[in-house]
């Protein structure tokens, strides 16, 4: 659903994690894409996969190093996945089962909690949530006043309870049909209006996931999900899915990593370019220039570039929003010609975003 996301050969800039690391251009960035794709299928219909697992966790972590516009919340999740099949392929086949499907659970059960915890903001309320669903009451019923702010509130109230109840015997059942019911709704908004395309293959995903890892679980406790009885890869999962995320309501891990996408709780930027600096700038990126209905300037949106070129929501973090930036300086002759307005995550009350600026010379 986003290839270019996975090739150098395109215009929306990569962002490696060093610019030590060198970066693969074509055609071998084809060759490792599509290599990608065939040791999918592998793994799916071979008898003994472990091969084929261990290639493409390597290929998919040294494609992730070298740009982190790839470390989407749902490629994030199914790597830690396959990684469980990975390291648990030589256990015995009953221990095998139980550890690696309880991994799975504690990570799709963490997905749901965080995923609720961080809508819970003035942003996703206000903004993201009527932007989907506005379009549909005022094509049906004509323009009506916004929905009642304390009912979208139930939303990501909704998505954190299904987050607990996955992990309760009395409760996981009426979670599992109240998540399958969710990702329905959600994909009839998005498909209509042909919307976000690149993630309804997760939502599908994550429909049949909590079918299978949860219905009629009735034997798995809360205990056996979240503290395992020693350590392995399960622990692993209860730190980066469980624990982690916690972090990233103060700027200690990135918001796509704890599950903030569609959230409205990241940072958004703004880079501004001069007229001259437009000019010279190569016509696929010319195109992502428009005008600031606020205050006139010229300016590219990150988050609209990414989605536009890559059909991938762009990385939203202080340092891939510099890294941008510092490639479009490359066309400007005046360090003044190009800068870049950062907007911090919204407070989680009034909405106010933090606001920094650099320009061509602070990078």
């Amino acid at each position: 659903m986003s290839p270019k996301l996975w090739l150098s050969a395109r215009f929306f800039p990569l962002s490696p994690v060093t610019d030590k690391l060198h970066v693969v251009f074509s055609p071998l960035d084809y060759f490792l894409f599509i290599s990608l794709l065939l040791l999918l299928v592998l793994i799916a219909i071979a008898k003994r996969p472990f091969i084929y697992l261990a290639i493409f966790l390597l290929l998919a972590v040294f494609l992730s190093l070298q740009d982190q516009t790839r470390w989407q919340p749902w490629f994030y999740q199914y790597v830690f996945m396959l990684g469980a099949f990975f390291v648990y392929y030589w256990k015995a086949a009953d221990e095998r089962k139980e550890v690696l499907l309880n991994t799975c659970r504690m990570i799709t059960a963490s997905t749901y909690f965080w995923s609720g915890l961080q809508k819970l903001n003035i942003s996703f309320i206000d903004r993201v949530l009527p932007s989907l669903i506005n379009p549909y009451l005022n094509h049906f019923f004509g323009p009506i006043n916004p929905i009642p702010r304390p009912l979208i509130v139930c939303v990501p109230l909704f998505e954190i309870f299904i987050g607990i109840g996955l992990l309760t015997r009395k409760f996981r059942n009426a979670a599992v049909v109240l998540a399958v019911m969710t990702h329905i709704v959600l994909l009839l908004l998005l498909i209509p209006v042909r919307l976000n395309s690149v993630v309804w293959p997760w939502n599908i995903a994550m429909a049949a996931l909590v079918v299978i890892l949860f219905w009629r679980a009735d034997d798995v406790s809360l205990r056996e999900v979240v503290l395992p009885r020693k350590l392995s890869f399960q622990m692993v999962a209860i730190l980066l899915f469980g624990i982690m995320p916690l972090l990233s309501f103060f700027g200690l891990w990135d918001s796509y990593l704890s599950d903030a996408l569609y959230s409205g709780n990241v940072a958004n930027a703004l880079i501004h370019v001069s007229e001259s600096t437009k000019e010279r700038l190569p016509v696929a990126i010319r195109d992502q220039v428009q005008e600031n209905p606020v205050d006139g300037q010229l300016v590219i949106n990150p988050y609209r570039w990414s989605l536009g070129e890559l059909n991938a929501p762009g990385y939203p973090e202080r340092r891939v929003f510099l890294n941008l930036t510092k490639q479009i300086c490359a066309y400007a002759t005046d360090p003044s010609e190009v800068n870049v307005v950062i907007y911090g995550k919204p407070s989680l009350l009034r909405g106010l975003r933090e606001v920094h600026t650099y320009t061509c010379s602070d990078l």
